[in-house]
């Protein structure tokens, strides 16, 4: 993994670890509904390996390039966020969480290490499945230009 990629992926690392319940650092106006107590983890858990209560777990996919004709290459890199909450409102617990990693993800510094955009491409929960525990998933894909020394 590159020096560009690997700040990338450690920039959204940091910045989910910001879910702590107070007033949000990224936009004042919006206060954590959540407290993650830094349980942010870069690897995928299946449900019954997981201790601590609410947690994110994020795997990397494989990156995709597009050399463009204009002398520039971009990098598109697929992320999947697994969340996991155990409550007995656990479908409300789950689009709160959800909410607050939106907030990150939407106001995150986008200006740093050639980001070109973050997008949010899809949500998915349990529905209430495996109730009291709440299982989403959420895939974001993001854009940036690589680095690329001549």
């Amino acid at each position: 993994m590159s020096n560009q990629r690997r700040n990338i992926i450690n920039h959204i690392l940091t910045n989910l670890k910001l879910i702590d319940g107070s007033i949000s650092s990224l936009n004042s106006s919006y206060t954590f509904q959540n407290n993650i107590f830094d349980n942010v983890f870069r690897k995928i858990k299946f449900l019954d390996e997981v201790n601590d209560f609410p947690s994110i777990f994020f795997q990397v996919g494989e990156e995709v390039r597009v050399y463009n004709t204009s002398g520039n290459t971009t990098g598109l890199i697929p992320l999947t966020l697994r969340l996991y909450v155990n409550d007995e409102e656990s479908s409300g617990s789950l689009d709160s969480l959800i909410q607050d990693i939106e907030h990150i993800i939407y106001n995150l510094d986008t200006g740093v290490y050639s980001i070109r955009d973050i997008i949010i491409s899809s949500v998915d929960t349990d529905e209430g499945l495996v109730k009291p525990y709440g299982i989403a998933e959420i895939e974001i894909l993001i854009d940036y230009e690589l680095d690329i020394e001549n």
